[in-house]
C-alpha cells in the first residue's frame, strides 16, 4: 500500500507542475498615456527606452493593468505615449514557492513591460 501511495503522490505532483505552467492573462491599459504596440502615425521624439519589472503576488484574476505597472515612470517623465510595447509574464523560483504554498490558487508572477517613452517633436 505504501508504494501505491508514493506513486499516487508523485503523479499528483507531476500533474500539478504541468498545470502550473498554463497561463491565460488579460492585459489592459487604462491610464492617461496611450500605450501602443507599434509606431504611432504622428512624428514623435524618443525620450528613453524603459524596462519596468513588477512582482505581482496573490493575483486571483490574471488581469493586469499595464498603466499601474508604469505609473511611477509616467509620473516621473510625463511622456506623450509609450510605443513599441512588449509585455511579458514570467515566473521565477520565488513565484514557484509562493504558488506552491497557496496550492496554485493565488498566483504569483513577474510582469515585465518594455517600450519607448515618447515626447512630442517640437
Amino acid at each position: 500500500m505504501t508504494k501505491r501511495n508514493s506513486i499516487l503522490m508523485l503523479t499528483l505532483v507531476v500533474c500539478g507542475l504541468f498545470m502550473e505552467s498554463c497561463t491565460v492573462a488579460k492585459i489592459s491599459g487604462k491610464g492617461a498615456v496611450p500605450i501602443l504596440l507599434n509606431q504611432p502615425t504622428e512624428r514623435m521624439q524618443l525620450s528613453e527606452h524603459v524596462t519596468i519589472k513588477k512582482n505581482i503576488n496573490f493575483d486571483w484574476t490574471s488581469s493586469f493593468d499595464i498603466s499601474e505597472v508604469i505609473a511611477n515612470k509616467v509620473a516621473e517623465t510625463k511622456p506623450y505615449a509609450l510605443i513599441n510595447t512588449t509585455i511579458t509574464l514570467k515566473s521565477g523560483i520565488d513565484n514557484f514557492f509562493i504558488n506552491l504554498f497557496t496550492l496554485g490558487l493565488a498566483q504569483s508572477r513577474k510582469i515585465v513591460v518594455e517600450g519607448d517613452l515618447m515626447k512630442e517633436k517640437k
